[in-house]
């Protein structure tokens, strides 16, 4: 789900949060987010690569462009 995806879906109330997890491949964070119907996405670029932050302060601001005030943190132990 690239941005201009999430901002429509967020808009029209079918995202209803969104998690950051650890992109252990790259070292970094991911943005997922999941709908009403419990159904999860991941956040990408336009082309459909998944976008990864360096920190989770920036997956957060990621987020809150979106229009989250709030982001689930999900790590694996």
């Amino acid at each position: 789900m690239d941005q201009d995806q999430a901002l429509r879906a967020r808009h029209d109330g079918e995202l209803v949060e969104a998690i950051a997890t650890p992109a252990e491949d790259a070292g970094g964070w991911a943005l997922m987010f999941t709908t009403r119907s419990g159904d999860r996405f991941l956040y990408t670029d336009h082309t459909g690569i998944e976008k990864i932050y360096h920190s989770l302060d920036h997956a957060t601001e990621a987020a809150r462009g979106i229009g989250f005030e709030s982001v689930r943190v999900e790590e694996k132990f």
